[in-house]
């Protein structure tokens, strides 16, 4: 996949899941320590890679600094799950409350 249309399904998809969750600096951090959570219980180069990415959200939510494309092995498979499913999150953590569909892409 070019990395132009990575790019957009990732800018996409997390535009959606942000509509019904909006992003705060305190649900950045939260969400930063649940990934830190999950990594200490199941220390994998993924869980690795999604708890840069979380820290970039939240960096960027304190600076406007895109840190979290640095993430990419993350960036990339939230774009694979939302270019799929038409959702960023694992069917596992799937809330199913991503409220504004943005195509006809369904929810998970």
């Amino acid at each position: 996949m070019p990395l132009k249309k990575i790019l957009q399904n990732y800018q996409t998809g997390m535009a959606a899941y942000e509509r019904c969750h909006p992003p705060s600096l305190t649900s950045q951090w939260q969400a930063f320590q649940s990934e830190v959570t999950e990594f200490f219980a199941q220390p994998t180069v993924s869980e690795g890679w999604d708890v840069l990415h979380s820290g970039g959200r939240f960096l960027c939510k304190l600076t406007g600094i895109p840190l979290y494309l640095l993430a990419w092995p993350t960036v990339y498979k939230h774009s694979q799950r939302y270019a799929t499913r038409g959702c960023i999150r694992s069917q596992r953590n799937c809330e199913g409350r991503c409220c504004v569909p943005l195509s006809s892409k369904p929810s998970c």
